[in-house]
């Protein structure tokens, strides 16, 4: 008979009830594990790109690494200088110290999985929301620059 062991992460089921909805500047975030979730620390989330929206401006991560699954849509990624079209099914890993970004340019809804390691990333979708209520930008520039500060 196996001995059984305390675990700082028990398995879990995230349910679609239990998932919350972060309004992000362009596209809706939803985060289905945290840091907290698993030893390794990777955050998990779903994001629904809308047609002809950014995901994402061009931006360099100094202290992350993204994978993006695509589940339906296409969404259109830069990678340095390079803009790469995935869809359903394709995979696009950025790893940390790259200018990247994405967009969805058609007339149909995007939808990717985010896991983003270290984790501690996911938190920065919740800081930018807080403040865009906070100080209630009347053009998309001044969102764009909290982005940046955040």
């Amino acid at each position: 008979m196996l001995a059984v062991s305390s675990y700082a992460h028990d398995p879990k089921v995230v349910f679609p009830g239990d998932i919350l909805e972060t309004p992000f500047p362009g596209h809706s975030t939803f985060l289905l594990s945290d840091r907290n979730g698993t030893p390794s620390g990777a955050a998990i989330l779903k994001l629904e790109i809308p047609p002809y929206t950014f995901g994402a401006p061009p931006h360099v991560h100094s202290q992350e690494d993204e994978h993006f699954f695509v589940i339906s849509g296409t969404v259109e990624f830069l990678d340095r200088e390079v803009t790469r079209t995935a869809g359903p099914g394709s995979l696009v890993v950025l790893p940390r110290g790259h200018l990247h970004g994405f967009w969805n340019l058609t007339g149909e809804p995007a939808e990717m999985l985010l896991i983003v390691t270290p984790g501690e990333f996911a938190s920065f979708f919740d800081s930018v929301v807080a403040r865009v209520r906070l100080e209630n930008p009347g053009d998309s520039s001044h969102v764009g620059a909290i982005i940046a500060q955040v």
